[in-house]
């Protein structure tokens, strides 16, 4: 039976009855509205040692945090967590014998690329929201040992640059920034994003998160990820998908504007075979 995890964004979090947690680590993370430093992580497992408890290093690693990066991996793997989410193929190289779930962000998107990383001893991998459902289910029929992990609702992530775009931006034309978070649209067209700047750079999110609530049963996925980053008032939700609830999706399309992204779309361009 398919697992729900919360991705942790706030200390409350913990509050909601799930089955299992995802929680970033200060400094090695992208995304999270709450971070946790490594000595933190032991008693949180204690506390919840009937939960799944995953920890997310997701952001690529420089090469001057290579040293760093590998004594938080080595902690971290004697602690009994469930599995360590990497965004960095470096954490292959230090022979962990906690479970290694990769998170590329929009590179976990092919059978092959997943039959790769699985015959090079990642045991796991979270899912680019960027492709259709046939194309999730075809991976887990090819690769029926590899967990895979899903976001069925938050916000998509689009786009990361190390650039400070925001500060560079309030810079240029003068003007004070009083938030990280700003909300940019396009010009002619009514299309919003999200655009947040943090210790690592600038990331771009939809505004319009994704709810897969309507399709849960037909996702072949081994973890569903429930993620309330910048948003509000999410706490019936994480219930509604919890119980399976589907006849709640028009409630959350229209209460949080979501839709179901990629999932029911077809695939235009595909690199053809042996290409």
């Amino acid at each position: 039976m398919t697992k729900m995890l919360l991705k942790i964004n706030s200390d409350d979090d913990f509050s909601y009855d799930t089955d299992g947690y995802i929680i970033g680590i200060s400094n090695f993370c992208i995304c999270f509205g709450k971070t946790y430093e490594v000595k933190n992580i032991k008693e949180i497992r204690r506390k919840f040692n009937d939960k799944k408890l995953f920890v997310s290093l997701n952001k690529p690693v420089y090469n001057f945090e290579l040293e760093a990066y590998k004594r938080v991996l080595e902690k971290l793997d004697n602690m009994g967590l469930d599995g360590i989410i990497v965004g960095d193929v470096a954490a292959l190289t230090y022979d962990l014998k906690t479970p290694v779930i990769l998170d590329q962000l929009h590179l976990n998107n092919s059978s092959l690329s997943v039959k790769h990383y699985a015959n090079n001893s990642v045991g796991g991998f979270v899912l680019t929201n960027d492709i259709t459902l046939d194309e999730i289910n075809k991976i887990k029929r090819e690769n029926k040992k590899s967990l895979l992990f899903k976001q069925v609702f938050g916000l998509p992530h689009l786009s990361t640059s190390v650039r400070n775009l925001i500060s560079n931006y309030f810079e240029h034309f003068n003007k004070n920034i009083n938030d990280n978070l700003c909300i940019i649209s396009e010009d002619g067209k009514n299309e919003q994003y999200y655009i947040i700047e943090d210790y690592f750079g600038t990331h771009i999110l939809s505004k319009n998160p994704i709810n897969l609530i309507g399709i849960l049963d037909f996702i072949m996925a081994d973890y569903f990820i429930i993620d309330g980053y910048l948003l509000n008032e999410y706490n019936w939700v994480v219930d509604a998908f919890m119980n399976k609830d589907a006849s709640l999706k028009n409630k959350i399309d229209t209460k949080f504007n979501a839709n179901e992204g990629f999932i029911n779309q077809k695939t235009i361009y595909k690199v053809k075979h042996n290409d």
